[in-house]
């Protein structure tokens, strides 16, 4: 197996990619941060850059092929052919790198229950998108990563 370096973002790069994901244009930003557009465009770039890698890299180690990637999301998804599902990787500025493996859950009965559900708020907050109400986490986990394919055009 190929060895696969790479830095996470600073926290500059980080804030200018979250900024930018929410759509916020690079002369706010700039204007934010009192640094040149110049700079917010090369900040995010190598966020982006660095992200996809830690993306790449989290699919690799847990052998996960790949089958779309959006590093200006933080999001990829894929296939474990060893749990035989549909995977999900998100690099997130508050939770790291999380790998989902989809699955059948019964999330009443689950030790993990409140860990989940914190992880899909923050998710759901970061994307800006609305959270489904009344649905375990292993179905609003879903509902969240199927809306956010819409919205990058994976899907319909």
């Amino acid at each position: 197996m190929k060895s696969l370096h790479f830095k996470f973002p600073t926290k500059q790069q980080e804030f200018i990619w979250q900024r930018r994901r929410l759509e916020i244009p690079p002369s706010v930003i700039a204007r934010e941060l009192d640094v040149s557009r110049a700079l917010v465009s090369k900040a995010q770039r190598i966020a982006e850059e660095r992200i996809e890698k830690i993306l790449l890299y989290t699919a690799s180690t847990n052998r996960i092929s790949i089958q779309h990637i959006s590093p200006r999301y933080g999001f990829a998804v894929g296939h474990s052919p060893a749990n035989k599902s549909k995977t999900y990787i998100v690099y997130s500025l508050t939770l790291g790198t999380q790998v989902w493996f989809s699955h059948e859950g019964d999330c009443e009965n689950c030790s993990e229950k409140s860990v989940c559900e914190k992880i899909l708020h923050t998710l759901a907050a970061e994307w800006g998108l609305p959270l489904p109400k009344n649905l375990p986490a292993t179905d609003a986990v879903e509902e969240i990563f199927i809306e956010l394919m819409r919205r990058l055009k994976w899907i319909t």
